[in-house]
């Protein structure tokens, strides 16, 4: 049969969410991260939409669409909120009223992961969603895993202690809550500083260090891998698929989202591989691997992203043997392949098609 001719549809989950939802250029936050604040703003006593006014924005039109949120106004918020507040742990007030879905798609894509690794892997590939002021990057070691965020270019202008604070905290959160163990937190480490670091000591439960020369949580590897007792495969799969459309449509200028595409137009045709993909982009083997890692990726995860998502809708088109399948995605033979679909989906390729 000639795959060519029967195109498959990669863009599943289109519906759950407005199209209208695109990302400036300039640093911003998604709207929901905004309204999260203005709710910790209002437990001091002080009043939200006053706060918004004075630094710019308009928390009323803010709460009629979702649209993005300005980070050089957001980051006005901030320093008058914690002015007015008189608290500069203000950090740990916004982590008391976060929930998941206050990141949307990706609150949910990271809630339906299979474990904390998984999630922690979302949350990186993801993370411009929430608020483009930062790339992360995720750095293993034999024992430990680290979640880093660094300001780059214009955003250093918007960064500030206050909002990086307040992402980690809400992230310790949503990995806590994912977590079927105690979340084990090695360290946390800030760029800028606070007057003390014992509110967040307490927080985090770990050493929090400040004029670091990043913005990090250190995390236990070994207790990242407790599966969920009810994973959500089919969900998170979807949720990922719209997030991948988000990120081609709004962030043409990323590397992985153009290795990303030459990926799903080549791999089924057996035509591609990390040479071939740095050619077709006129750079070096290594100027792509360094230009992904500054991204929070690396091609072996492209590629086994596009893998998943292409080995799913081919079971699921019922059109080709298992061993096509592991055929034209490129595996030595249908074990490997097995065991890869079992790591994607929690099971089996025959138990998946049904």
């Amino acid at each position: 049969m000639n795959i060519a001719s029967n195109p498959i549809n990669l863009t599943a989950g289109n519906a759950l969410m407005d199209s209208h939802m695109l990302a400036p250029q300039a640093p911003s936050c998604l709207a929901n991260w905004a309204l999260l604040v203005a709710q910790a703003i209002e437990s001091y006593g002080l009043n939200s939409q006053q706060v918004f006014k004075e630094a710019g924005g308009d928390l009323n039109a803010l709460k009629k669409n979702d649209k993005r949120f300005p980070g050089h106004i957001m980051l006005k918020v901030w320093q008058i909120a914690v002015a007015r507040s008189q608290d500069h742990y203000i950090a740990i007030r916004v982590a008391h009223f976060f929930k998941p879905s206050v990141y949307s798609a990706l609150g949910m894509s990271i809630m339906a992961s299979r474990h904390v690794y998984d999630a922690l892997k979302r949350a990186n590939r993801y993370g411009c969603f929430i608020g483009n002021a930062y790339v992360s990057s995720l750095q293993e070691s034999h024992g430990e895993v680290e979640f880093v965020l660094r300001a780059t270019g214009t955003s250093k202008a918007v960064s500030n202690i206050y909002g990086m604070s307040a992402t980690l905290c809400c992230m310790y959160n949503i990995l806590s809550e994912l977590s079927v163990e105690k979340l084990k937190i090695k360290e946390v480490h800030f760029e800028q500083s606070l007057p003390s670091n014992q509110e967040l000591e307490a927080f985090f439960g770990c050493p929090v260090f400040y004029g670091a020369s990043c913005n990090k949580m250190v995390l236990d590897k070994q207790s990242l891998f407790t599966l969920q007792p009810f994973p959500q495969n089919q969900l998170a799969g979807s949720l990922d698929d719209w997030l991948e459309e988000y990120l081609s449509k709004n962030h043409h200028d990323r590397i992985s989202a153009r290795v990303q595409e030459i990926l799903f137009k080549n791999l089924l045709h057996g035509k591609v591989d990390l040479p071939r993909v740095a050619s077709a982009l006129a750079m070096g083997i290594r100027v792509l691997q360094r230009k992904l890692q500054e991204e929070g990726t690396l091609y072996s995860e492209l590629l086994d992203d596009c893998r998943k998502k292409l080995s799913v809708q081919l079971i699921l088109n019922n059109q080709h043997q298992i061993s096509e399948v592991s055929s034209l995605l490129g595996f030595s033979n249908q074990s490997n392949f097995t065991r890869a679909f079992r790591r994607w989906t929690g099971t089996t390729p025959l138990k998946y098609r049904g």
